[in-house]
């Protein structure tokens, strides 16, 4: 009989690049941090545009000898732009932080790592030969101060 197990992406990306949390120590309660990061999380999801997808499932299956391995979670956002050459896809990562946003000058690399998950699984299924990678980050002390970060990606890479 065949096993099967199943880690989301975050649990997968969080146990893989084990390190201390940025947010520690700060903020209040978590549900608050969480009730914040939601609200932060619909605001911006509003804001985008009929070409963005919010909350897209995403799944995939690693097929191993004795085993299979489902990796899944939920995209942010998915951003299909088309235009008359071709269309071109980004997947968007929020993160309500309360770090100082303005003075980030890359992606936490756990963050961009989850993005980076959500961006192979969606461009293996749609045989994309190129996807970019937004990491949208909102500050949860200072409502409007928001920061993003993109880059594209072979697949191969």
């Amino acid at each position: 009989m065949r096993s099967n197990f199943q880690i989301s992406v975050r649990g997968l990306v969080e146990f893989l690049l084990r390190s201390g949390d940025i947010e520690e120590g700060r903020g209040g309660s978590s549900l608050s941090a969480m009730q914040k990061g939601a609200r932060l999380h619909r605001r911006l999801q509003s804001q985008m545009g009929g070409n963005y997808h919010a909350e897209v499932s995403l799944k995939h299956t690693v097929t191993f000898e004795h085993y299979d391995l489902t990796i899944d979670g939920r995209a942010d956002g998915i951003i299909i732009d088309e235009n008359e050459e071709a269309s071109h896809v980004t997947i968007d990562e929020i993160k309500g932080v309360y770090a100082d946003v303005e003075a980030m000058q890359e992606p936490v690399p756990v963050h961009l790592a989850q993005a980076k998950c959500y961006a192979y699984i969606y461009a293996l299924q749609q045989e994309l030969p190129e996807i970019s990678v937004q990491m949208t980050y909102g500050s949860l002390d200072k409502e409007n101060v928001i920061k993003r970060f993109a880059e594209t990606y072979p697949f191969g890479e």
